[in-house]
């Protein structure tokens, strides 16, 4: 009875031990793989901080009025120049 059982142990033993060190084998490498998607991650929050800010400045009323002006070559026209339309529904609506 005892014979067996002691063979088991020395077959358990090794297999113990590799599958501790397997297990911190990745236990490391899914450390590295975190510490790497944080730093992508930080990265791409900075990016988008970037484009938030370009985009506010690209919308703003005053940009878009200098844009309008002198590199599309727009110009403001007169109030009274308007001619405005209704339609029927437009009116009923009233």
């Amino acid at each position: 009875m005892r014979g067996p059982a002691v063979v088991a142990l020395i077959l358990l033993v090794p297999l113990l031990l590799f599958a501790n060190v397997y297990q911190a084998f990745r236990h490391g490498r899914l450390e590295r793989r975190i510490v790497e998607l944080e730093r992508e991650q930080l990265a791409l929050i900075e990016e988008n901080k970037r484009v938030i800010l370009a985009i506010s400045v690209l919308t703003s009323p005053r940009r878009i009025g200098e844009l309008a002006e002198h590199e599309l070559e727009l110009e403001r026209i007169r109030p009274d120049s308007v001619l405005r339309l209704e339609t029927a529904s437009q009116r009923s609506s009233r």
